[in-house]
C-alpha cells in the first residue's frame, strides 16, 4: 500500500552532494578556459617540474593542470581539474571569503568586493569625500589614543588597526569605483566646464 500524507523524505547527503557539484559545474564551465590560462602560465613561470616536485604530484597531472577538463561542453577534452577550479569550487560552495582574504594576504594585497552602487547617482562627491576623510581621521586619532595610553600599540590595538584599515580600504575602493562609473557626475551643471 501506498502512503498518501507522508511527508517527503529528506535527500541523503550524497544527492545534496550531487546537486551541489551539477551547480558547480555550472559556474566553472564559464571560468574554465580563463582558470586553465591562468594555471598554464603560473606553471610555465614556475617550471612544471618544479611545481610537480614542491606539490609530490607527476609532472603528467601538472600538464593535465593547464588543459580543460572533461566536461559536458567538451566531452573529448583530456585536462583535470586544476588547484585554481578547486578553489573556484571551494569558494562556490562555502561563500566564505576567509579563503580569498588568506591568498591575498599571501600575494601581500587586500581584497576588496566590487561595489555595488546601483541607484546612487548623484552622490555628492565633497560628502563622500569628506566621510573618507573623517574615516581616515578616526582611525589616525585611534592609533594616536593607543599609543599615548601606554606608549605601545599592543597586540589587541594593532588588530583592531588592522580591522579599521581593511574597511577604510574597502570603502575607498568603493570611492574610487564610483569615481570611475561617473556617479559624481549626475549632478553637474550645464555651466560648468572641464
Amino acid at each position: 500500500m501506498a502512503k498518501s500524507n507522508a511527508a517527503p523524505e529528506p535527500q541523503s547527503d550524497d544527492a545534496l552532494l550531487e546537486q551541489e557539484l551539477a551547480a558547480d559545474e555550472a559556474v566553472l564551465e564559464g571560468m574554465l578556459d580563463e582558470t586553465h590560462r591562468i594555471m598554464k602560465q603560473a606553471v610555465d613561470r614556475a617550471g612544471p617540474k618544479r611545481i610537480a616536485r614542491a606539490l609530490d604530484v607527476s609532472l603528467s597531472l601538472v600538464y593535465k593542470w593547464t588543459q580543460q577538463p572533461r566536461t559536458k561542453r567538451n566531452p573529448t577534452a583530456s585536462g583535470a581539474r586544476n588547484p585554481l577550479d578547486k578553489l573556484v569550487t571551494i569558494f562556490h560552495l562555502s561563500q566564505d571569503l576567509e579563503t580569498i582574504h588568506f591568498l591575498c594576504r599571501v600575494a601581500r594585497g587586500y581584497y576588496t568586493p566590487n561595489p555595488l552602487l546601483k541607484g546612487k547617482a548623484g552622490t555628492s562627491f565633497v560628502s563622500a569625500t569628506v566621510s573618507a576623510l573623517n574615516d581616515f581621521a578616526d582611525l589616525l586619532q585611534y592609533a594616536e589614543k593607543a599609543l599615548t595610553n601606554d606608549g605601545e600599540i599592543d597586540d589587541s590595538e594593532a588588530t583592531k588597526l588592522r580591522l579599521h584599515w581593511d574597511k577604510l580600504k574597502g570603502r575607498l575602493e568603493h570611492f574610487i569605483v564610483a569615481c570611475e562609473e561617473g556617479q559624481f557626475n549626475a549632478n553637474r551643471g550645464d555651466s560648468e566646464e572641464e
